[in-house]
């Protein structure tokens, strides 16, 4: 009876199923074989058909075919774009590429090279198809040049601690396979000559040509801004900017989503619909609003192309246009189904993306609102009866903001959470103030000046939308400086994560009564976050940065210069804002002990010995229950009862976390969580 009564609502969970095969294919530990997925799908479909008659069985094997289509796609799309990796340091030599993508960031600008030759003492058999490199100086020449340079290349960075966030999986599907440093400045390459330029070239070349046009009529930082919004492109804000704007709850204003796609469909929309209703031929003769929705749908597609074509962009403009097709057959231009339609087609496009921050907040957020708005929707619309006078209409647009901003506060909260470990408190404040400028305001100018550019007339449409800018930032800096603005939590364990997710979800898309079991769910799976034990100890992958649990449960540094982004993403999953080195608890327990040959780390029940010289292993061995040295040896002790970390142990298996148990250690190492992969080739040593 229960699936009778939602029987209309199945196809709503068509991409969690399909989402849900997709992360069990990323959570394996091994590469599993090309026709495992096809097999399970068509034997659930073929179960279906058989026992379609018994509806609770039917429903199972849809959900199971769903789930076996989702790992299948992303294994098929994991294999289409196998490229290879880099396994040790090369160079340095001389590399060779066209230049992809320009990442320019204020003090070491980075650039993404394919179409790769290199020249050099060591020569790779296989070179990488995609290389990202790191410049020490700007670089002059346009997207789609050849270029080269002096570089050294390194094999992608591992996860800094087990179960962190993987860069070489993410690269993987990017097809890069190395990232590198300059050691001279890049110049045109002169011997190779370019006969075509693909239609994705010219578009970034037109990207960035109006970001440098952009940047030369308006001052900074505010150009910068204007820059993300027109073109994607974020490197350019600065990072007190990009802090000030994520601690206030208005970081999703710089990523081009749901809101600024909606709002420039929405001006083409009402400015080309009262244009034809002026032409009286037009508008008694042609349906006008399906006109103006066609300008909408091309106006949204030109964005998308300017704007760099972001996972968000892409789910606003898949909306978008399925809106639009609504709105051409006469159908309901906003439902679940179609939240639901437009996710299920960018996991086909890009399964991986189901990982992202990106991809989990735009969905979620937008989830949460079509569901909240499909319950208040009739209340809007008895309040909005005639007659409605103008203070009523400006009431009720901010009490919408107002519920707007609680209800996707609340969505997205959790990612966040789970994703970054921060929660920020005066979001509703902030986007109380921010968003109407945005709508009102800014991308009102923003479009107009874009559509002005061909007739040389944007100064002062982009000027306009700079100020509207310059108040959005202020509000930002102003609301993140407050007391408490934001708070710093450890981070959200996996199995808390999901369950929370899956009870957001059924909150969200069923119906009824049982819906609210979904509250249950959520909070079920908050409350499982104290059950998740912190490591003790952490070591980074290059053996040269340690983290120890003080007294009083921070993390302390064996350095607070060195391998700042390591240190800093260990303390962001700790739940620590700032940096600690190791001794600032000595003659307490635990504490740390230091001397010419290495330090010691002891409390009540174990003792850790970190060796700088070997001098000292003997020792250590004999007295320690785990001895971590700075050694490529084979055996570091001899005595094989005791554990050990060495160098050889860090380049083999990760970032190691230690575990300091009643009954002994337990040693974690990221590729034991990572599997043996495609993306988690490991590196050789570091010559």
């Amino acid at each position: 009876m229960l699936l009778d009564a939602e029987r209309d609502r199945w196809i709503l969970w068509a991409p969690v199923f399909f989402g849900a095969g997709i992360a069990a294919y990323f959570s394996l530990n091994i590469e599993p074989e090309v026709w495992v997925g096809p097999i399970c799908t068509v034997t659930a479909l073929c179960v279906a058909i058989y026992y379609r008659h018994i509806q609770a069985v039917t429903f199972a094997m849809l959900a199971c075919a769903l789930f076996s289509a989702g790992f299948s796609n992303v294994k098929f799309r994991s294999d289409r774009i196998e490229a290879p990796i880099l396994s040790e340091p090369l160079g340095p030599g001389i590399l060779s590429g066209r230049i992809l993508r320009i990442e320019a960031f204020p003090k070491r600008p980075r650039v993404l090279l394919d179409q790769l030759t290199w020249s050099g003492r060591h020569s790779p058999s296989r070179l990488p198809e995609r290389v990202l490199v790191r410049l020490y100086h700007d670089i002059d020449q346009p997207i789609g040049t050849r270029v080269e340079g002096r570089v050294r290349l390194m094999p992608l960075p591992g996860p800094v601690s087990p179960g962190a966030y993987d860069f070489r999986r993410k690269s993987w599907f990017e097809r890069i396979g190395a990232t590198g440093y300059s050691v001279g400045r890049f110049t045109p390459d002169q011997g190779q000559v370019e006969v075509s330029v693909p239609l994705s070239i010219r578009i970034d070349r037109f990207r960035a040509r109006l970001a440098s046009h952009l940047e030369t009529i308006l001052a900074a930082p505010e150009s910068a801004l204007v820059i993300a919004l027109i073109t994607g492109d974020r490197s350019r804000i600065p990072r007190t900017t990009t802090e000030a704007m994520r601690d206030s709850g208005l970081a999703d204003l710089l990523a081009i989503s749901g809101l600024h796609v909606g709002l420039v469909a929405t001006l083409i929309f009402v400015l080309v619909r009262f244009t034809l209703a002026a032409i009286e031929p037009l508008a008694l003769r042609t349906d006008i609003k399906k006109w103006a929705a066609s300008a909408a749908l091309c106006a949204s597609f030109i964005y998308l192309l300017i704007s760099g074509a972001t996972l968000p962009t892409q789910r606003a403009f898949v909306m978008g246009a399925m809106a639009v097709c609504a709105v051409l057959l006469g159908r309901e231009a906003i439902s679940l189904r179609l939240v639901a339609m437009a996710a299920l087609v960018i996991l086909i496009i890009r399964p991986e993306s189901l990982l992202s921050a990106s991809f989990q907040i735009s969905f979620t957020a937008v989830t949460a609102l079509v569901a909240f708005y499909e319950v208040a929707s009739p209340h809007i619309r008895r309040l909005m009866r005639p007659p409605i006078r103008l203070h009523q209409r400006i009431l009720l647009y901010f009490l919408t903001l107002i519920a707007t901003t609680v209800v996707a506060g609340i969505a997205t909260g959790l990612i966040a959470y789970f994703h970054f470990g921060r929660i920020t408190h005066y979001g509703l404040i902030a986007n109380f103030i921010a968003v109407p400028v945005t709508a009102l305001w800014i991308m009102p100018m923003g479009v107009l000046g874009t559509i002005l550019i061909p007739f040389g007339l944007e100064y002062w449409p982009f000027h306009f939308m700079a100020t509207g800018v310059s108040i959005v930032t202020t509000v930002a800096g102003e609301v993140a400086s407050w007391p408490g603005a934001v708070t710093v939590h450890s981070k959200l364990p996996m199995s808390a994560f999901l369950i929370s997710m899956v009870g957001g979800l059924w909150l969200c898309l069923m119906r009824g009564r049982w819906r609210r079991s979904g509250i249950a769910l959520v909070l079920g799976g908050l409350l499982a976050i104290p059950l998740t034990p912190r490591p003790d100890i952490l070591i980074n992958e290059t053996g040269k940065l340690f983290a120890v649990r003080l007294p009083d449960g921070r993390l302390g540094l064996s350095h607070t210069s060195r391998n700042k982004f390591a240190a800093s993403k260990w303390l962001q999953e700790d739940g620590q804002r700032n940096l600690v080195h190791w001794s600032q608890n000595f003659g307490t327990k635990p504490s740390v002990r230091c001397d010419g040959l290495g330090c010691l780390y002891e409390n009540d029940r174990h003792k850790i010995a970190f060796v700088r010289h070997p001098s000292a292993l003997s020792e250590d061995c004999r007295t320690t229950e785990l001895v971590v040295a700075y050694s490529w040896r084979r055996r570091i002790c001899p005595n094989a009862d005791t554990p050990t970390i060495s160098l050889r142990d860090l380049s083999k298996n990760g970032a190691y976390a230690v575990y300091l148990q009643q009954d002994g250690l337990k040693l974690v190492a990221a590729n034991d969580l990572r599997g043996a992969r495609p993306w988690s080739t490991r590196p050789g040593p570091l010559h």
